[in-house]
């Protein structure tokens, strides 16, 4: 089991989220559309591939650990297959084929993958890497992914995915709290939860230091570190939300993270 909210730097009293109410969400029993499931509904055509691609970006790093931890790949190597397992999800109907009432999205995308790789051979040579930027734009994508997984092998395939997946989520979440902050007129309180909870480790500012350039008192910190960390909160689990299919999902979900 990878670690549940220790990791990332983002880290910081996100678990506790009771309740079926968040800001962003409000009631959750009107779930909003997942990615995957507008594409299993989906014919061909410009929405499809707008969804697709975010698909893409959301996976992209994920499976590609998983590919280099599975099966000791180079970096090349692993984004040759990257890029070709997800023109194979594009050209074939394996999302249609998901079920909800099986399992997560997430561990359906890695026994496919897992399928995928078992084939190798015959995919390996369908795509060259850059050759399908025409379908995925994905050239944001392919630079140095080394600090995704520094040591293929060291960890298991299921864990190496699950890690870049979870940070990804964090980053996401973490840039759309940035966003609505901004857009609120709340980019001093932003600031200081980025000089404080996102600090580099071994560097922890006091409250007094974090709140000086902005004239505010430990107390004025405190209190806008507690309203940006509930807002960085709700925003990850607004992004989590959009990966499942189910309220019973993204609590199943929620608690693996962060319970």
């Amino acid at each position: 089991m990878y670690p549940r909210c220790r990791s990332p730097a983002v880290a910081v009293k996100l678990g506790g989220m009771a309740g079926p109410y968040t800001s962003l969400g409000g009631d959750q029993r009107a779930f909003p559309p997942t990615t995957w499931g507008l594409l299993a509904g989906m014919q061909p055509g410009a929405q499809r591939q707008q969804e697709f691609e975010v698909l893409c970006r959301r996976y992209w790093k994920p499976i590609y650990s998983f590919v280099r931890s599975a099966w000791r790949k180079s970096d090349a190597d692993a984004k040759d297959l990257t890029q070709a397992y997800f023109m194979w999800l594009m050209e074939s109907d394996v999302l249609a084929r998901y079920q909800v009432e099986v399992s997560s999205f997430r561990a359906y995308l890695k026994g496919v993958l897992r399928n995928f790789l078992r084939g190798q051979d015959r995919h390996a040579g369908r795509v060259k890497r850059g050759g399908a930027a025409a379908h995925l734009p994905l050239q944001s994508e392919l630079a140095d992914l080394s600090e995704v997984l520094p040591d293929p092998g060291a960890v298991s395939p299921e864990e190496a995915f699950d890690r870049a997946w979870f940070r990804e989520l964090i980053a996401r979440g973490t840039e759309r709290a940035r966003q609505e902050a901004l857009a609120a007129g709340h980019e001093v309180r932003f600031k200081l939860f980025e000089a404080y909870d996102l600090a580099p480790a071994g560097t922890k500012p006091t409250y007094e230091d974090v709140g000086a350039p902005y004239g505010l008192g430990r107390t004025a910190v405190r209190n806008h570190l507690f309203a940006m960390r509930e807002q960085v909160r709700n925003a990850i689990r607004a992004e989590l939300r959009e990966t499942v299919a189910t309220n019973e999902q993204l609590e199943a979900e929620w608690n693996e993270l962060f319970g």
